[in-house]
């Protein structure tokens, strides 16, 4: 019994601070934007706002800007180490070779892994999940990106 109590107590103890920093900033490549601007803020001990803002360019479609906002779930694994899960909304625009501008519009989920140096103050992440535009016409991609962002703790 008192192991069970510890190990409860422990685990209990690991999932209420999964993350170690309050707010992070940097890079994000891969799809939609191969090069693009990446903050995450907590707004609680476990769930956080990310948001994403870049540049696309998409075969048919032209080059354009996009925004994502997402609100996810962290997690902990260890204590440097966490995954998450959450979803949200994608704004952008992209302009053809002809002139013509076409408004991007979707949902999107997400699901991915984080680490965070605890010498110093960077951290990574991998993500990946799929995308539903809804505007110009409905279609469905698969989406994500590694980040690596300046943590502030």
């Amino acid at each position: 019994m008192k192991k069970t109590l510890t190990l409860c107590f422990i685990l209990l103890s690991i999932s209420i601070f999964c993350q170690d920093y309050k707010t992070a900033f940097g890079i994000k490549g891969g799809y939609p934007g191969f090069g693009s601007l990446n903050a995450k803020h907590f707004i609680s001990q476990n769930s956080a706002l990310e948001a994403t803002f870049g540049g696309m360019s998409r075969e048919n479609y032209g080059n354009g800007a996009f925004a994502i906002l997402d609100y996810e779930i962290q997690n902990s694994l260890e204590s440097s180490f966490s995954w998450y899960y959450g979803g949200g909304g994608l704004l952008g625009f992209t302009t053809s070779d002809s002139g013509t501008t076409k408004l991007q519009f979707g949902i999107n989920t997400t699901v991915g892994l984080e680490y965070s140096f605890e010498e110093v103050p960077i951290n990574c992440a991998l993500n990946m999940g799929p995308l539903i535009f809804i505007s110009p016409e409905p279609r469905f991609n698969w989406g994500g990106g590694l980040s690596i962002r300046y943590a502030i703790r």
